[in-house]
């Protein structure tokens, strides 16, 4: 069950996992929507809102940029802190790391320098082991340790240490790649499928005309939980919200931002994530990834961390 329930909370940044195409609902889900003054107007001129929901569960443009962010060079920022349950600072972690990229016959070589880094209390074990499985899962995704090789057209494996991990690593994917589908995961699985229809009673759904950062025209398809059920912890639902931003022009998703929690018997979590992408010689990338949460299962020390990680491009 902590194998479960960690790669739940860490896999959704992962980048190194393929989003993967489902069946469409069935049933008209467009009568569940509602649609703003701007995209009813919209809709006369040929915004069709079903194929738009469609195309939303289909799409894999925001698993590109994550995927794009292996090829390039890139420093970021690392900035991650852990709480105690009432919310004081057990320890804290800052760093900047570097990534170089080359070239070498049709493979792109990447290795990782750390630049500076500073850290306040017990994060790390002896011999730099993660003394958090949320460290472990995030230097999984964001620190390369040694020079790793791929292509573009690579098809991306899974650690062969996690074993059996590897089937969950597979459904759980979709919590940001897909976010609303089934994942095939024991007790929550059916639960995170907000687009079927006897899912519906549970959520107020929308597709508005909004600016992202202030500047940037896009169509955004929200989710939320109806008011009536966002207090209750009877674990009828897993997504709590979703709001996912696409350029008008060209549909790319260039945001996400959701929130996911459950409260059950064997394991809590509760986690809000943020994600924005930024456009470099067109081609899309992760600029800024905001996670908050915690989780709590049995036997297992509750852990509640925010971290943030802000990508800066470099030529």
């Amino acid at each position: 069950m902590k194998k479960i329930l960690c790669f739940a909370l860490a896999l959704l940044l992962s980048p190194s996992i393929e989003a993967q195409e489902d069946s469409l609902p069935q049933f008209d889900f467009s009568r569940f929507i509602y649609l703003d003054s701007v995209v009813i107007t919209a809709s006369r001129s040929g915004f069709n809102t079903q194929e738009f929901i469609d195309m939303v569960r289909a799409d894999s443009s925001f698993y590109e940029a994550f995927r794009n962010l292996r090829f390039i060079n890139y420093d970021a920022e690392n900035d991650i802190t852990f709480y105690d349950k009432n919310d004081n600072i057990i320890t804290a972690y800052h760093s900047t790391t570097r990534q170089y990229t080359q070239s070498e016959g049709k493979l792109t070589c990447r290795t990782m320098d750390i630049l500076d880094e500073n850290i306040s209390g017990k994060y790390y074990k002896r011999n730099r082991k993660p003394r958090y499985y949320t460290t472990k899962m995030y230097e999984r995704l964001f620190f390369t340790k040694e020079k790793t090789c791929e292509t573009r057209t690579s098809t991306p494996s899974e650690d062969e240490a996690d074993g059996r991990m590897a089937k969950y690593v597979a459904q759980l994917k979709k919590l940001i790649f897909q976010p609303g589908e089934k994942v095939d995961v024991p007790i929550i699985g059916a639960k995170t499928a907000i687009f079927e229809e006897k899912m519906t009673q549970y959520y107020d759904y929308s597709i508005n005309s909004k600016m992202y950062q202030g500047d940037m025209p896009c169509y955004v398809f929200r989710v939320d939980v109806k008011p009536e059920f966002v207090d209750r912890k009877e674990g009828k639902t897993v997504v709590k919200s979703l709001e996912t931003f696409f350029e008008k022009k060209t549909f790319q998703v260039i945001g996400r931002n959701y929130r996911v929690a459950y409260y059950g018997a064997l394991f809590d979590f509760d986690v809000t994530m943020n994600v924005k992408l930024t456009k470099l010689n067109n081609q899309y990338l992760p600029e800024y990834i905001r996670y908050d949460g915690f989780w709590k299962i049995p036997t297992q020390k509750r852990e509640q961390a925010k971290f943030t990680i802000e990508i800066m491009i470099n030529g």
